[in-house]
């Protein structure tokens, strides 16, 4: 067993240390053992997850609308976020780490090349089943599904078998011989050698004891706020650290612009089977996702955006389904909705108070079979499955489905977070900007266009025209998705980390997080995350002395 019952004594050096037992730690920490050096991951939280709720009472919001509570967002423990996460793997594409108009003033310090060889190793990380992310219409495909001109249908997500990765990423790590966990430590400060241009140590907290662990290079591999926080105390001591306070660390922070504002209207209701869940010859389920050729973002400046098609909201009981019903009144029993789903999502679902709990038992009594058959069904393959499904579609004989879109956020300098106080505390003021909203009304006039013309269907929106900027940005709301405040640069005034991941100023500190992005794409982080972290256990490696083995 690696787990250490206590800290290791100050005299012993590791090779490298992690901080953080999430899949992206985890996964930089087995690879970097695997090639040979001694390696520590320090996590805050315990081995049990459940028990293990970072503590955000003392941070705020400033635009609550905006940003999921931080409890609901963050988790700590073996597994770290992968307790709240829905395992959906999406890698970034080449264009988007070109330098793009639309995206001002930013340009990734590495390029696609450099990156996507490390997809499939991360692929494995994850569990998704294979890092193939692209996947051509199948040669039965006829009709309009083939005739979209600007966007595509080839492009897939991919899910983990089981999200919260404790039974494959965690387990390997628990099993690992030559790789020491030290749970319930809490990192508090960094550790600068005199001259300042090395880390010597991370004092953290350990069961009540204070400690400093030592090595010879430290990766901080915990969530984007939790590292961004560290980061920002330790230059409230060192004001030069960082590029200084009104330099780039805590700022650019990102995630997506998400929300549905359409509806799919499909002209052969049939061919929902090319946006719908499937299983793949790996046993993992995938989806098609409806997204913008790279041709047309550069010449419509539009930001990156993908769409999938969902059910209608469940806490409409208008849908008059009574599955949806059933699912909703599941959702909304407290007890049993938490033990279903994370509990940001089950709040999602249910929708604002006061719930309609006539109407949609009425929905149900119409046809209790069905109902019942259904959500059996569900539960068989989303909790009594090897394989988890991800989600479900119910279809119907009109082809309408909700249009659901996941869209780039522009990075900001305004969007931003800094310390509250001397404790620690954040502040958090995560903004969109105009052109975010903006992007996705084009996007989804440009995708009703490609509809028409293909001939495979049209838009339905919510709302008039002129309430549509409204209704997007009333949608508006991430927290989950942490890009940006420790972003990359080759240059130390734009970023706080290099394109190898080290800290700027510093021999032997890297980031390996999804704060170090400089864009957010439409996809979501974990993969490339986990992608970045295998290329730096990789560097790490080489730069200690040691080769990585094949």
């Amino acid at each position: 067993m690696s787990v250490l019952q206590q800290a290791p004594g100050e005299r012993v050096v590791y090779d490298l240390c992690v901080m953080g037992a999430g899949p992206v730690g985890l996964s930089l920490a087995l690879a970097a053992q695997a090639s040979g050096l001694r390696v520590l991951v320090v996590e805050g939280g315990g081995l049990d997850p459940a028990q293990s709720a970072p503590d955000w009472s003392g941070s705020t919001c400033v635009k609550p609308q905006h940003h999921a509570p931080l409890e609901l967002a963050t988790h700590t423990g073996l597994g770290g976020t992968t307790w709240l996460w829905g395992g959906r793997c999406v890698p970034f594409e080449a264009h988007d780490f070109e330098v793009r108009p639309q995206v001002p003033g930013v340009q990734w310090p590495l390029s696609w090349p450099e990156v996507q060889p490390w997809y499939q190793a991360a692929a494995r990380c994850v569990d998704c089943g294979s890092a193939e992310f692209r996947r051509p219409l199948p040669s039965e495909a006829r009709g309009p599904v083939t005739r979209l001109t600007d966007f595509e249908l080839t492009q897939i997500e991919r899910w983990a078998h089981q999200p919260r990765l404790l039974g494959s990423l965690g387990q390997q790590a628990l099993a690992c011989e030559g790789l020491d966990l030290l749970f319930d430590t809490r990192v508090e400060a960094l550790v600068f050698s005199p001259d300042g241009g090395r880390l010597e140590a991370l004092q953290a907290e350990c069961r009540g004891q204070r400690v400093e662990l030592r090595a010879r290079a430290f990766v901080l591999a915990g969530g984007a706020l939790g590292v961004t926080r560290l980061l920002l105390k330790a230059q409230a001591g060192r004001p030069a650290l960082f590029g200084g306070p009104e330099g780039p660390l805590g700022r650019h922070y990102m995630g997506h612009i998400l929300g549905s504002i359409a509806r799919l209207v499909l002209k052969q209701p049939e061919d929902v089977r090319w946006l719908d869940f499937s299983r793949d010859s790996c046993g993992t389920y995938v989806r098609r996702r409806l997204t913008p050729s790279p041709a047309l973002q550069r010449a419509q400046g539009l930001l990156n955006t993908s769409f999938y098609i969902d059910n209608p909201p469940f806490y409409e009981p208008s849908h008059r389904n009574p599955t949806l019903s059933a699912v909703f009144m599941g959702l909304a029993i407290a007890p049993i909705g938490r033990r279903l789903v994370a509990e940001a999502m089950r709040l999602k679902h249910i929708g604002p108070r006061p719930y309609r709990w006539l109407a949609h038992g009425l929905n149900i009594a119409r046809r209790p079979w069905r109902a019942a058959l259904d959500v059996i069904d569900i539960l068989r393959n989303r909790y009594l499955s090897s394989v988890r499904k991800p989600g479900f579609v119910l279809r119907n004989a009109g082809g309408t489905y909700a249009l659901v879109y996941h869209a780039e956020q522009i990075p900001h300098p305004d969007s931003r977070v800094t310390l509250k106080n001397e404790a620690g505390d954040l502040r958090v003021d995560f903004c969109y900007q105009p052109q975010d909203v903006d992007s996705v009304l084009r996007a989804h006039a440009l995708l009703d266009h490609d509809l028409r013309a293909a001939g495979l269907g049209h838009l339905e929106y919510e709302r008039p025209e002129a309430e549509r900027a409204a209704h997007v940005f009333e949608q508006a709301t991430d927290g989950f998705h942490q890009i940006g405040t420790t972003r990359m640069s080759a240059d130390p005034t734009q970023g706080v980390v290099d394109g190898q991941l080290r800290v700027h100023g510093l021999d032997n500190l890297y980031i390996a997080s999804s704060s170090v992005f400089c864009t957010s794409g439409e996809a979501n982080p974990t993969l490339l995350a986990v992608a970045l972290g295998l290329r730096l256990a990789d560097h790490l490696a080489r730069q200690l002395g040691f080769v990585q083995r094949p």
